[in-house]
């Protein structure tokens, strides 16, 4: 039976005509494969539902025999999908059918859940620790709104990698989940007779931990945990392992999703946590593979190697290829230049007129993306601020939006829920490397949508290499033999293998003799020890003469002081990850005097863009604004402030010993990190808030100090805000606040 649906399976995917007759029998034959309890064949039956509901079926017995595959497969929203495309879909409904659905229909929350969705979602409430590795449009985060509906947490933790997911999980929960403080930021009024739920990043989680160690949390989720995997040398995996294991050693409930992945033995085997692996697709996917001749919806689209973008014309410009289109290149610059040139042969559409003259007032006039934007055109990637990520997504997922193509990096490919159906891999590497089996995975999952299409369709323009990457999720405190010193310095000693409890206590034995607390070094979380060592023998050389010259009083400290303690740092404490291709070879004085510039002139992002030394950086507006975009996030809003945190510690602790003043740079890292030291602007922008909204609607939260503050301050000056903002940045602020 499983032989003869995969070959009819095969004939509707080569789009051969097939008789009414057949069809009845192929869901005969299908609804009988769904008695089998093996996954593939259950996949195999929702790939028959799929192929056979979106060619729209006529046929009133064909219609009932799909309506009753539904049914049984238990993923009762294909039916209304259904009922959306097809004009008097009316089939026979009866009590058993009623009987069924409500078992899959949760009490509380009403949420209709697949019949995956219910194996997941019992096996936690049997384990309470679950790691659940699933395809995108599973829902894997749809069942955080059950699992929080039907246990009786007091305080709940969702940590997730991005402030775009951050949004989303915050607008899904505060329509749905009754009873507690919801907070996007780390600044929250901690009261015992409240229950939270706090929506932060690994990076805002441990602000939040670190200034309330005492609050407890019951249960947490964590979103894209493959982010605290090692092998991806990333520069924030640390931040994320490192909060999981201090939350994993907690008595807390757990859920960690993420797509394609497995996870890490060691890890389950110590916290005693249960794993769950799906590999069946809700939205199933049509695949065109590298160069040849295919049949798509009756059309014939030929995909050459030598002209790969003559290729995409061909498939974007085929009537017969329905849906939006998501483009991936490899690299921020390809993203941008292939958008480019295809709007080159594009003629204007109908655009979001409001949204291009946005961002041509707060970018620049002769940003590639507002011309992009004016031919149904627009790309994304890291190096653009989340607020306009996500302004470009909204219009990409508009039914009636004029964004139908969407060229993108793996920016897109984190949890980022768009409504393509179509999506095209440009190319089959990521930066200058191989694209590895996980993020082939993550790309090709942006095709289809659940409850928007049944089936998606990924092109790949060149020849595809079928890898077998180990996806294994492994974490360098359990799995790597020769986990990095800061990595150590952090774990407790039961935790650690003989080996590198030896390698640990080496550490601490070499600070003792240089007379350096361990705990000041251990207190700045995953800084260079070697860096930090040697920042503290300079301060202590010369009597001191180095914490002289650093010295100021106050909350600032002068343009000239403040240049020598970032020259420290840069010296000492960055990598040379930290310093990148921008600034790595005579590169520091531009960093410096840039990060001066910033922190002592309160400009606009357009006036950063147009400084002369920004323009000496790049000539052409292009990649300058991705210079600027990539200088404020990573720089001024995250490396700096993290260093110069450390770097008060290190020196105030030499000060002391030595009998000299202390210094604090609080001011100096909330002016880079959020560019203010207002309390309700830093919670504005903690929110997710630009500072060119903050700038306009400052005042109206004056006096706010927590989230509820700005949340109840929204609603009592409703008015005078609006009238404060214009459409675009109104729904910019009812998305983060």
């Amino acid at each position: 039976m499983r032989e003869y649906v995969q070959a009819q399976l095969d004939r509707l995917k080569a789009k051969e005509v097939i008789e009414i007759p057949e069809i009845e029998s192929l869901l005969l034959q299908t609804y009988k494969l769904l008695d089998s309890e093996e996954e593939p064949d259950y996949n195999l039956c929702l790939a028959i539902i799929c192929h056979i509901a979106d060619a729209d079926p006529r046929d009133v017995m064909v219609r009932q025999l799909l309506y009753d595959c539904v049914i049984k497969s238990r993923v009762f929203l294909y039916n209304n999908l259904l009922k959306e495309r097809i004009k008097n879909f009316d089939p026979h409904v009866s009590v058993q059918d009623n009987i069924a659905e409500s078992f899959y229909t949760s009490s509380k929350t009403k949420t209709i859940l697949t019949r995956p969705q219910k194996i997941a979602f019992d096996l936690y409430q049997h384990h309470k620790r679950l790691v659940l590795s699933a395809p995108t449009s599973f829902g894997k985060t749809r069942i955080v709104r059950e699992i929080i509906a039907q246990n009786n947490y007091k305080n709940i933790a969702l940590i997730l990698p991005t402030v775009s997911l951050l949004s989303e999980q915050f607008q899904e929960l505060r329509s749905n989940i009754k009873g507690y403080v919801i907070s996007k930021s780390s600044k929250v009024d901690i009261r015992e007779n409240k229950k939270y739920i706090l929506i932060l990043t690994p990076e805002r989680m441990n602000v939040f931990m670190e200034e309330h160690p005492d609050f407890h949390i019951n249960f947490f989720v964590m979103d894209e945990i493959y982010k605290a995997d090692y092998k991806l040398e990333d520069g924030r995996f640390r931040v994320f392992a490192d909060i999981l294991y201090r939350l994993a050693k907690t008595d807390a409930d757990f859920y960690l999703i993420g797509p394609y992945i497995n996870f890490s033995e060691k890890f389950r085997k110590r916290f005693d946590v249960e794993f769950k692996l799906f590999n069946l697709e809700i939205v199933q996917k049509d695949y065109y593979r590298g160069p040849g001749t295919y049949n798509v919806n009756n059309s014939t689209i030929r995909i050459i190697s030598s002209d790969k973008f003559k290729s995409l014309l061909r498939i974007i410009s085929s009537e017969s290829i329905d849906g939006k289109f998501l483009i991936y290149r490899c690299t921020k610059q390809l993203v941008e230049e292939t958008a480019r040139k295809l709007v080159e042969t594009w003629p204007v559409s109908a655009h979001n007129i409001e949204l291009a003259s946005y961002l041509s007032e707060i970018v620049s006039p002769d940003w590639d993306l507002v011309s992009c934007i004016k031919r149904g055109v627009a790309f994304h990637h890291g190096a653009m601020p989340r607020f306009i990520q996500e302004l470009v997504v909204d219009e990409f997922n508009e039914p009636s939006g004029g964004v139908n193509y969407l060229f993108c990096t793996t920016s897109l490919t984190e949890g980022v829920n768009t409504s393509a159906k179509n999506v095209i891999l440009y190319d089959k590497k990521i930066a200058g490397a191989p694209l590895k089996g996980l993020d082939k995975k993550n790309i090709e999952g942006r095709a289809g949508r659940f409850m928007k299409h049944f089936i998606g369709r990924v092109f790949h323009l060149e020849d595809i290499d079928e890898t077998n990457d180990d996806n294994m999720v492994e974490l360098e405190y359990f799995d790597n033999d020769n986990p990095a010193a800061e990595t150590l310095i952090q774990i407790d000693n039961s935790d650690l293998t003989n080996n590198n409890l030896l390698k640990k206590e080496a550490i601490r034995k070499k600070l003792l003799e240089l007379d350096i607390p361990y705990d000041i070094i251990k207190a700045n979380k995953f800084v260079s020890i070697e860096g930090q060592t040697r920042l503290i023998q300079l301060l202590r050389q010369d009597n001191g003469a180095m914490i002289n010259d650093h010295s100021f009083s106050g909350g600032m400290p002068s343009a000239d002081i403040s240049k020598r303690i970032f020259s420290t740092i840069y010296e000492n404490l960055f990598t040379d990850n930290d310093r990148g291709r921008d600034f790595k070879n005579g590169g520091k004085n531009v960093l410096l005097g840039l990060t001066n510039i910033y922190l002592f002139k309160d400009l606009t992002f357009s006036q950063i863009l147009n400084l002369e030394i920004t323009k000496s950086q790049r000539n052409n507006v292009n990649t300058r604004i991705r210079y600027t975009f990539n200088l404020i996030s990573k720089y001024f809003e995250f490396i700096w402030p993290r260093y110069l945190k450390a770097y008060e510690k290190l020196y105030n602790f030499v000060a002391i010993s030595k009998g000299f003043p202390t210094i604090n740079l609080d001011v100096v890292i909330a002016k880079l990190e959020y560019g203010t030291i207002k309390d309700h602007e830093i919670i504005l922008k903690d929110a997710g808030l630009p500072n060119e909204i903050i700038r306009k609607i400052s005042r109206h939260f004056d006096g706010c100090k927590t989230f509820e503050d700005i949340q109840s301050k929204k609603i009592t000056a409703a008015q005078q805000i609006s009238s404060s903002t214009n459409n675009i940045e109104r729904k910019i602020l009812n998305r983060y606040i």
